[in-house]
């Protein structure tokens, strides 16, 4: 029995490391991982709507995010990043219950980077697809690394 449990542990220690312990993953992923406030305007004179967005990477490097509107109960709302570099970033939000278009929607919002900003542009369709119902800027800062 003993000499089964020193074999087990020599064997234990010769294997491959756990991946959960690798050092975290690196790459544009990296730029946009943590806790950013801003607001959705959708014209020059709107007054904008409020979220939060959290993001972090994942083990396999890919960036995981959720929106919650500020104010608002809510769940949070799943962000896919479709495209990520080291100075633009490509997310799919959705679907979700847009409180500024009171509808069911998908939104696509394309922004870039520029150290703790990332702003841009979105636009606003229906869950089920069809043609925009709302556009605009979005301007956010990350308030947490």
């Amino acid at each position: 029995m003993r000499t089964l449990l020193c074999a087990a542990l020599a064997a234990a220690a010769c294997a491959p490391g756990d991946r959960s312990r690798a050092a975290a993953p690196s790459g544009p992923a990296q730029k946009y991982a943590g806790t950013w406030e801003g607001r959705s305007y959708r014209s020059a004179s709107d007054t904008g709507t409020p979220f939060q967005i959290v993001a972090g990477v994942a083990a396999d490097g890919t960036l995981r995010s959720t929106l919650t509107f500020t104010g608002v109960v809510a769940p949070p709302v799943p962000i896919r990043a479709r495209q990520v570099s080291d100075t633009s970033l490509v997310n799919e939000i959705g679907p979700y219950h847009s409180p500024t278009a009171n509808a069911d929607v998908v939104t696509t919002a394309t922004g870039r980077l520029r150290g703790d900003s990332l702003n841009g542009t979105f636009e606003m369709r229906p869950a089920g697809g069809g043609n925009p119902i709302v556009s605009g800027t979005f301007r956010s800062r990350r308030v947490v690394q």
